[in-house]
């Protein structure tokens, strides 16, 4: 490995494009790292990576998207000279452009940013602390959990007994792209070296391992490596990301109660799953969240292979009428608002579904989103709504909260879920459950009473 990284830097210094990045630079020093980051990607580490944040490496140098091209063109010659199989070639490559916005500086760049969706103009004026973004998932996605957030939702024992009531949402204003979803996956395997190419690799792993345990392997029946990597890419997103202690109550078997095995057979493979997190070099406190998320698809996978009913929805039959009776089987009460539009509610007051939400379906684009919206005192002022606006953030960072402040103020949440590989019926039903609970629970951080306790 150090003999062609070490190739790979000595092409990239002469090279007249990418040259002057490495002119000055410590190359012994750079080429351990890269040794250090390539095994890892491999899954063989001579030791866990070391370095700084990529991003905090790179963007100071301000490294254009064809530069990066260069470097991997570059790296791809150096890698096949050197005799490096296709498939690992493929791996490694996969994990470079997964991470390339964190190497290309975007403010180098010789065209703007395209502008999807112009900004909306509030009819009163607030302050920007709570002037309505768009509804994207990524700006809000990166702050981490703080410690003050942690503590705070740990003192939360329980949920108002009243709630804010949900008022039907504009269509217009929610929706969400790829470029969305695909930072919700960075930010749920961000631990990971590499992304979803990372985890790839070691659920392949895992399915190898256990198959080769007598006592195992019929956890797997009926199950393929490719449809359990396969449903980690399409569905990752239908797996809420929760505050880090959240994660740490132990792992539950969710797949149907007829294919469920032992506890004992459960808590091996859990294991077996761990140990392989850590070997990749995995911080040990970060593996609990991993297994949380990677488990939970698999036991969608086994049910889904071990199950008669139609357990995924087909993208070209994602409608308000499909997703009602989705919703209607998972024990809501739903209401059709209009062709793209779901509104969905408990029938029982303090159920698993605490507030009602809207579905709606953004058929170009291939994505649902969960709303949930909750009304806010006419004399709201903007420090109030700001306060409430960071607190449930840091509380629920993967989410996408704002306010909306045409006319009359609401308090806003949002969740974007790609349906171009379908709809896994039992996740959008646990997720949407997830949602809801979450976003009644931020009403703890109410601290200035801004919401309208009016019971639905």
């Amino acid at each position: 490995m150090k003999i062609l990284v070490r190739e790979f830097y000595k092409q990239a210094r002469v090279n007249p494009k990418v040259g002057h990045y490495f002119s000055h630079l410590d190359m012994e020093k750079l080429i351990d790292h890269q040794v250090q980051f390539l095994s890892v990607v491999l899954g063989k580490p001579a030791r866990t990576y070391t370095g700084r944040e990529l991003a905090n490496a790179h963007h100071p140098l301000n490294i254009s998207d064809a530069e990066f091209d260069e470097i991997g063109r570059l790296l791809v010659n150096t890698l096949k000279t050197g005799g490096v199989e296709i498939d690992d070639i493929k791996l490694i490559m996969g994990v470079v452009l997964e991470i390339r916005d964190e190497i290309v500086d975007r403010a180098k760049q010789s065209l703007p940013p395209v502008q999807t969706q112009p900004a909306p103009v509030a009819k009163k004026s607030p302050s920007p602390a709570v002037a309505k973004p768009p509804p994207t998932i990524g700006a809000l996605a990166n702050p981490p959990l703080s410690t003050h957030a942690e503590n705070t939702a740990e003192k939360v024992n329980s949920i108002p007994t009243s709630a804010p009531v949900a008022r039907e949402p504009e269509q217009t204003q929610h929706n969400s792209s790829p470029t969305d979803v695909k930072q919700q996956q960075k930010v749920t395997f961000k631990p990971v070296f590499g992304g979803l190419p990372r985890i790839k690799m070691i659920v392949r792993d895992l399915y190898s391992q256990v198959n080769d345990q007598p006592d195992l392997r019929h956890y797997f029946l009926n199950v393929t490596p490719e449809k359990i990597i396969d449903d980690q890419e399409h569905f990752a997103s239908y797996v809420l990301r929760k505050a880090d202690h959240a994660y740490l109550g132990g792992f539950f078997q969710s797949s149907d109660l007829s294919i469920q095995v032992g506890a004992v057979i459960f808590n091996e493979v859990i294991d077996v799953l761990r140990k392989i997190l850590l070997n990749a070099g995995l911080p040990e406190h970060d593996t609990p969240r991993l297994i949380t998320h990677i488990m939970e698809i698999i036991e969608e996978t086994r049910t889904q292979c071990n199950d008669n009913k139609i357990g995924v929805l087909k993208s070209v039959d994602v409608s308000v009428e499909a997703l009602s009776k989705v919703y209607q089987k998972g024990k809501l009460d739903t209401i059709i608002k209009g062709p793209d539009l779901i509104y969905a509610s408990s029938p029982f007051r303090g159920g698993s579904f605490p507030f009602p939400f809207f579905t709606q379906i953004d058929s170009e684009n291939q994505m649902l989103t969960l709303i949930a919206k909750a009304a806010v005192k006419e004399s709201v002022t903007p420090e109030e709504m700001g306060y409430l606006l960071n607190e449930a953030k840091q509380f629920a960072p993967i989410l996408n909260f704002y306010a909306d402040m045409d006319d009359t103020p609401f308090y806003v949440a949002s969740y974007s879920l790609p349906f171009e590989f379908g709809v896994p019926n039992r996740l959008l039903i646990k997720i949407a459950q997830q949602f809801s609970k979450t976003f009644s629970d931020t009403f703890t951080y109410d601290a200035e009473e801004i919401l309208l306790k009016v019971a639905l």
